[in-house]
């Protein structure tokens, strides 16, 4: 069953945090996310806002990502890139359901 993650932020600069969110694409997919898309929203309470959504094969995958991510000093430094220009709004994890 896959795991999809989901991170909302706001900024005030989205063509810059394209840019930031483009090296974590790199990052996220060579530790073993199955792929990483950037959103923005147009309607809604969170018009403007920007969406992270991450897909994981399983949990196992997704905890394999997480611990390697947090140890990733490329990382650190987009993520501290990121948070000078936008402010995390709120995080989700789903899990797919077979049908």
């Amino acid at each position: 069953m896959p795991i999809v993650q989901f991170t909302r932020f706001k900024t005030d600069k989205p063509d810059e945090m394209t840019q930031i969110v483009r090296r974590a694409k790199t990052i996220f997919e060579k530790h073993g996310a199955e792929f990483l898309r950037l959103s923005r929203f147009y309607t809604g309470a969170w018009a403007g806002q920007l969406l992270v959504a991450t897909r994981y094969s399983s949990w196992e995958v997704y905890g394999k990502v997480q611990e390697a991510v947090a140890k990733d000093p490329e990382f650190a430094q987009v993520q501290a890139d990121g948070m000078k220009i936008a402010e995390l709004q709120g995080r989700n994890i789903a899990v797919g359901i077979d049908l």
